[in-house]
């Protein structure tokens, strides 16, 4: 089974970044660790916004302010997607009566 969970040292390895680039992240409110054992752990989810967010800021150019309107989006995205299959799979349902 996949950990759902990673440490800020993983998360800097996985994605390329410093801990200060995560921080950053963190003090803009573009992430949301998770704190057990006093220990700041990131989901999986959280780590994919500091791969995109990375990808934004310091390979296309965009400013956090844009980062943070590009990654509600993205989240908007991926929900009406994910209602959308739901949708489908109902009227599939229903079809198969």
């Amino acid at each position: 089974m996949a950990r759902k969970y990673l440490r800020i040292t993983e998360v800097v390895k996985v994605c390329g970044v410093d801990q200060e680039f995560i921080n950053q992240l963190e003090r803009e409110s573009l992430i949301r660790p998770t704190v057990r054992q006093r220990q700041k752990l990131y989901s999986l989810d959280q780590v994919n916004r500091v791969r995109v967010a990375r990808l934004l800021i310091e390979e296309m150019g965009v400013n956090l302010e844009g980062a943070e309107v590009v990654l509600h989006m993205r989240e908007q995205m991926i929900a009406m997607q994910r209602q959308f299959n739901e949708l489908l799979r109902l009227l599939r349902h229903e079809l198969k009566r």
